[in-house]
């Protein structure tokens, strides 16, 4: 069995709200090679490019994907149809036929993807739950869904896994001031996903593309410190690829981190999409929470400059709402 996965993340940068880290994993036979360009197996359902006439999926980096808000759709059509659609043919085989995905709770979306509790801040436990789709419909999504499976049968490509996490501001802080670095933060998560891959698939061969972290090239310490028991071979490490294999006796791993990975791994482009729409989501919840204490606040996305104009109008009203600026901006 060959595993061929990718991890991206999304929301490194901002003041405001989570870092998301995703993976997507794929079931590939061995005639595709160690790392495939599955846009071409897969193109009778899936694409690149946001509008297709033929009616594909687009699965590509998502800063590519998402769209403004001057747009006569949904900005966050592109990634909702990419990310649902393939977690609808996903699951399939674990649901009865008569059973459909959606209408979803986006708590129930987020166990699927083993996020992890989400509740811990107050947009999380005290809004109504949120359905989704919120910029699709469930008939879209389900016919694109059709469409994938077809592909995944034949194929030779399937997606078996799709795990995000969330790491909200106080975390951030926490990881930060522990270690000096906002960027221990990001290694330490896709670290985890490492560490996990290998013990959901034991017996696989894992190819793991990921995107770089920072800009860095050089992964040989980490890499050793996260399997500290194994032999971590350089491939190489230049300006664009650094690559790696992880031997143990028991399973080798290959792992790429590249620049622009996006490009050319559709799994880590998945990745990128679920890390983007998870963290849009939770913003979108944020907002929400803080419209109905001050109603007519312009929305977030959370970056620097915006963000500050939003803690500005909320600082003053923190105290009394029982909130804790500790716990809603990062420190690094």
């Amino acid at each position: 069995m060959r595993i061929y996965a990718g991890i991206d993340e999304a929301g490194y940068g901002p003041l405001l709200g989570p870092m998301t880290v995703a993976c997507t994993a794929w079931s590939t036979d061995e005639a595709l090679g160690l790392w495939p360009d599955l846009w071409k197996p897969l193109s009778s359902a899936v694409c690149k490019r946001p509008t297709d006439h033929k009616g594909r999926v687009a699965i590509d980096d998502s800063k590519t994907l998402k769209g403004s808000k001057e747009a006569k759709t949904h900005p966050l059509r592109n990634l909702e149809r990419g990310v649902l659609s393939t977690l609808d043919a996903m699951t399939r085989h674990t649901r009865s036929k008569e059973t459909e995905l959606f209408p979803l709770k986006e708590s129930d979306f987020l166990k699927l993807l083993a996020c992890g509790p989400a509740d811990a801040l107050p947009w999380h436990k005290e809004l109504p739950a949120t359905l989704l789709p919120i910029a699709t419909t469930g008939d879209e999504l389900r016919i694109a869904a059709n469409r994938i499976s077809l592909a995944f049968e034949t194929s030779g490509a399937r997606l078996v896994w799709n795990r995000c996490t969330i790491i909200e501001p106080e975390e951030l802080n926490q990881f930060s001031k522990a270690t000096g670095s906002k960027s221990a933060v990001s290694e330490l998560a896709l670290l985890r996903i490492l560490c996990e891959l290998r013990e959901k698939y034991p017996d696989a061969q894992l190819c793991v593309a990921c995107d770089r972290q920072s800009g860095r090239t050089h992964y040989f310490k980490p890499l050793q410190r996260a399997f500290p028991e194994a032999i971590i071979r350089i491939h190489e490490e230049n300006d664009r690829d650094s690559r790696y294999e992880v031997i143990d006796g028991k399973q080798n791993m290959l792992i790429s981190f590249e620049a622009e990975s996006e490009q050319r791994h559709l799994p880590v482009a998945l990745a990128s999409m679920t890390a983007k729409y998870v963290r849009e989501l939770s913003m979108s919840r944020m907002n929400a929470f803080f419209a109905n204490l001050l109603p007519g606040i312009a929305p977030t996305a959370g970056y620097v400059e915006d963000g500050r104009r939003f803690l500005a109008v909320i600082r003053p009203h923190l105290e009394k709402w029982g909130l804790d600026l500790d716990r809603l901006v990062r420190k690094m």
